[in-house]
């Protein structure tokens, strides 16, 4: 494995291989940092599911501060055990591994040895995991999800999109939602923005009436909802699903809210899954 050090490289001759990869055999730093602050390739995630097992495809990744890139040769496998280096062996940084919990996915790298070692460690934190001895550079990758066994909850990745196996309704028939803003948590990774994916309803058995409700980022205005902006409106007679992708704040909500509420009002949000920039600079 090969680490490259972005401060020295823009010295480096033609045969400098992060040069070759990205076609700026004569870039000073500021460029060279510019084409792959960020990168990220491969390195996909995996789990059977009820299993304390989970997989990462090869690949590579810059590590977070845009020092080196982190290659990842070949696929390994990597237990909720405390973690030990190599595929097989766990990959918790500290403390015993949670129920119903999330676990940021980190690369990890040492490079007081040649060659570099490149392995993968989990955390509940998403900017500062706990790494190992002499292990000094960490890229965030993903997040998975235990259940409540302790064990991981299947998806699929796609890149930056991941999907629930089974969509997980967050929100069930909450009656009489209000007419006021309301922070909903979905079931999307926490400590980072991401963009849930999501269906929700809500719906009025109030005869004569219509509820319309408008799903926001937390981060944006509260808007008022109305039956022009609104992006689900219901009746007695016809309540569809909304088909929608909005971005949560870190703690994993979005904001809803409805221009109409009774005891007969309910709201319905089932979460599909997420897209995870994962650190790309976008």
């Amino acid at each position: 494995m090969q680490i490259v050090n972005l401060g020295t490289a823009a010295n480096a001759g033609d045969g400098d291989p992060l040069r070759t990869a990205f076609g700026k055999a004569n870039a000073n730093d500021a460029e060279l940092l510019s084409g792959v602050l960020g990168a990220i390739w491969g390195l996909t995630l995996s789990t059977a599911g009820a299993s304390t097992s989970f997989g990462v495809a090869a690949g590579a990744a810059t590590d977070k501060t845009g020092v080196a890139v982190l290659p990842f040769a070949a696929a390994v496998t990597k237990t909720t055990s405390a973690w030990a280096v190599g595929s097989g062996n766990g990959s918790l940084d500290t403390g015993s591994i949670a129920n119903s919990t999330w676990y940021h996915v980190h690369l990890i790298q040492r490079t007081d040895i040649d060659p570099a070692v490149t392995d993968v460690l989990i955390s509940t934190s998403a900017t500062a995991p706990t790494l190992p001895a002499s292990y000094t550079l960490s890229r965030r990758i993903g997040a998975i999800k235990t259940n409540g066994s302790g064990q991981w909850t299947k998806f699929v990745q796609d890149g930056d999109l991941f999907m629930w196996d089974v969509p997980v309704t967050d929100v069930n028939a909450a009656a009489n939602p209000g007419t006021a803003a309301v922070l909903r948590a979905l079931s999307v990774p926490p400590g980072i923005n991401v963009t849930a994916i999501f269906h929700a309803r809500c719906s009025t058995a109030t005869a004569s009436s219509a509820v319309a409700t408008i799903f926001t980022d937390p981060a944006i205005a509260d808007t008022a909802p109305d039956f022009f902006n609104s992006q689900q409106i219901g009746n007695t007679t016809l309540s569809p699903f909304a088909n929608l992708r909005v971005r949560t704040n870190t703690s994993r909500q979005i904001r809803a809210r409805s221009n109409f509420s009774d005891a007969n009002v309910a709201l319905t949000v089932v979460t599909e899954g997420w897209v995870d920039t994962r650190g790309r600079m976008n």
